[in-house]
């Protein structure tokens, strides 16, 4: 009866623990859907932990937001209890950091029993007195580490089934945390993208401005809305003194006020890089420790002495001619890091864009009042802003007003445009060529030999008959050495049977010593007329000038000395003296039709000049169209079309003979309109002319 008795207390003590349990669940679970601060609810959540399960202590950690973080990179965000962390030092804490490590990279739950003493710094181990109870909290399920741990220290003695409740209920508060992490973040990623499109808006509004002081207003008023904030001022600092070119909501500047020496002053403050900017803090306000973000804003500061001094100055890089200067107040609404540092950054770069784009329409003689005709105003510019109490009919008007004043801009431009295309200009079709003589004598080796001298150089003048070059053979010379060998014993032969004719009166040897003399005869002759050609092959190796000229032959000596030679192979020329000097021009198939209709009505002319000339001193006159050749720049077909020139080029006293030159052709004159259209027509003709 006394067991029966008591098993009723024990079963309500066990239901008033669950109770306990399910109200503390149903509170954190309704803190996590609550738009709380990042600290007040892990210690909210440490709180409730720690008195759910009766621990010696609570300790939360998380990972930093980091995209290189890893898994030894966690750091505590709230400790709670009498037995934490804070109690390890040297190699315990380090043993008790790996530890974490392991149950990060593992990701599951487990209870660590106790292992106090344990210093090997590279074994995961519990070096506190009582069981660790540990589970990740996760954010997104697909990432390799978790956003945080939570840690909790157990009493001792536990068993094996209490432990597993334990994790179950952690493993539920991980849930739920990360429930608050993952709404947390979405609502960050919300806030972030509706200020971006925010301060899309506003810079977008700012391009479609086109006077400069308009940029400067605009820029001020937005980056005070955007920001929230009671007022910023633009200075420009391209000068020795900073200039106020702009502040929020103000239509005159004081440039002698107070206010206004404090903005300048403050343009003055070193600048220090932060989330990519340039800033510096006005005020030397201390940032909160308790803030809700791993680093402050420039509005966040627990003291601001006053709202009508600077609070901070801000630049897109240090050698940026613009400062934008911030004031703040008690009753400045924080924005959350994200949005601060990427609204102040997309403001400075786009503003500075518009306000120099607008900077070179000015710059424009006329380029503000044409662009104003063509740029229709913005409904949500900053004047509508300021004043609200517009009517809609005014906006009405203002926006009729546009649609008229750009309908007539377009019209007055259509003719405008369609009379210039109607004008006639100059037909001219620039081209490249080689300007060469006429009369040009290239000496060639008439055999195999070897340069034995060289009797003039690179531009000297030569007359009829005079030495060029000499060339030996070898191979003749051994052909003419044997020869006369040859020819000698014959000879002796010839004597031979000239004296046994003589000596021997009978008949029969008399024949058969004519037929033999005759044999030596023809032998001989042939032998003498090889040597004669031999002597006339040798003759041609020595080269002499046909005419009078100039030597065309750069490095002679260099190229042709003691140097063998093919036969066929190239080893001077010479321009003739009074020869005629020709361009041979190539002309892209696509100006072929243009310069052939100027060549047939007679109204082609030609100008040439060097490659290396700007001057197009020479004048040509078109003769006869040539082949087509591969341009050789691109390799494209082009027709040669040969030009003569009226007097030939100079360069000093040396020949240019294949020299690049330049070439315009003068083909009339053609409207405008078919000048820009030509190379379209063309191609569609080329590509589509079969089909119709």
């Amino acid at each position: 009866m006394n067991s029966a008795t008591g098993n009723p207390s024990s079963q309500s003590l066990v239901d008033q623990a669950r109770q306990e349990i399910t109200q503390i669940v149903r509170e954190v679970a309704a803190a996590s859907h609550e738009p709380r601060k990042r600290a007040e609810y892990f210690r909210f959540l440490a709180d409730r932990v720690l008195r759910a399960m009766a621990g010696h202590g609570v300790v939360i950690w998380t990972r930093p937001l980091q995209g290189d973080s890893t898994a030894g990179d966690y750091v505590v965000e709230h400790r709670l209890g009498r037995v934490t962390d804070s109690a390890l030092v040297d190699e315990a804490e380090l043993v008790h950091q790996c530890l974490l490590a392991e149950v990060a990279t593992e990701g599951v739950p487990v209870v660590v029993p106790p292992t106090p003493g344990a210093d090997q710094i590279d074994v995961p181990a519990n070096p506190m007195p009582y069981p660790a109870a540990i589970v990740p909290i996760r954010i997104d399920p697909s990432t390799s580490l978790p956003e945080g741990l939570i840690e909790v220290f157990l009493d001792e003695g536990g068993t094996a089934a209490s432990q597993r409740g334990a994790l179950r209920f952690l493993a539920q508060m991980s849930d739920l945390a990360g429930e608050f992490l993952r709404m947390r973040r979405l609502k960050k990623l919300s806030q972030l993208l509706d200020a971006t499109d925010r301060v899309d808006a506003a810079i977008e509004r700012l391009h479609r401005m086109t006077s400069t002081a308009m940029i400067q207003a605009a820029w001020v008023d937005a980056a005070a809305e955007l920001l929230r904030l009671p007022r910023v001022a633009l200075c420009r600092v391209d000068t020795t003194q900073p200039r106020i070119v702009a502040v929020s909501h103000v239509d005159r500047i004081d440039q002698h006020s107070e206010a206004a020496k404090a903005i300048r002053l403050a343009t003055g403050h070193s600048l220090l890089p932060q989330h990519g900017l340039w800033f510096a803090d006005c005020q030397d306000a201390p940032s909160p420790s308790d803030s809700d973000d791993a680093e402050s804003t420039p509005a966040d500061s627990e003291t601001v002495r006053s709202a009508s001094e600077p609070s901070w100055v801000v630049a897109a890089h240090p050698d940026s001619h613009w400062r934008l200067v911030g004031f703040t107040s008690d009753e400045t609404e924080h924005l959350s890091e994200e949005v601060y540092w990427g609204t102040l950054n997309r403001l400075l770069v786009g503003g500075a864009s518009a306000w120099t784009a607008a900077r070179r329409i000015e710059s424009v003689p006329g380029g503000r009042w044409f662009s104003r005709l063509l740029v229709e105003p913005d409904s949500t510019s900053t004047d509508a802003v300021r004043n609200v109490s517009v009517s809609s009919r005014i906006r009405r008007r203002r926006a009729n007003r546009s649609r008229i004043r750009k309908a007539a801009t377009w019209f007055a431009a259509m003719v405008v445009i369609g009379i210039l295309v109607c004008l006639p200009m100059p037909s001219l079709v620039p081209v490249t060529g080689v300007i060469r003589p006429v009369e040009l004598d290239t000496y060639h080796a008439a055999s195999d030999a070897v340069v034995d001298s060289l009797h003039v150089d690179h531009g000297q003048m030569v007359r009829r008959g005079d030495l060029l070059a000499t060339l030996t053979s070898s191979d003749l010379q051994e052909q003419e050495t044997s020869l006369l060998g040859r020819q000698a014993v014959l000879m002796r032969q010839q004597e031979q049977v000239n004296q046994t004719l003589m000596s021997r009166p009978s008949a029969q040897s008399n024949s058969e010593s004519i037929h033999d003399g005759r044999e030596v005869e023809e032998e001989i002759e042939s032998i003498r007329r090889q040597l004669e050609i031999i002597r006339e092959s040798k003759d041609r190796l020595v080269l002499r000038a046909l005419r009078d000229g100039r030597v065309d032959a750069w490095r002679l000596q260099e190229r042709l000395a003691n140097r063998p030679l093919r036969r066929g192979d190239d080893v001077l020329s010479v321009i003739a003296e009074d020869t005629a000097w020709v361009v041979d021009a190539r002309v892209p198939q696509t100006r072929l039709q243009t310069v052939d209709n100027a060549l047939q009505s007679e109204t082609l002319t030609a100008d040439v000049g060097t490659a290396w000339s700007s001057k197009m001193n020479l004048v040509a006159t078109a003769e006869r169209f040539g082949p087509i050749v591969p341009d050789p720049t691109d390799g494209t077909p082009s027709v040669v079309m040969r030009l003569s020139l009226d007097q030939p080029p100079k360069l000093g006293d040396q020949p240019l003979a294949e020299m690049p030159a330049r070439v315009t052709l003068h083909c009339g004159h053609t409207p405008v309109g078919w000048f820009f259209v030509q190379d379209v027509v063309h191609w569609c003709q080329v590509q589509w002319g079969g089909y119709f």
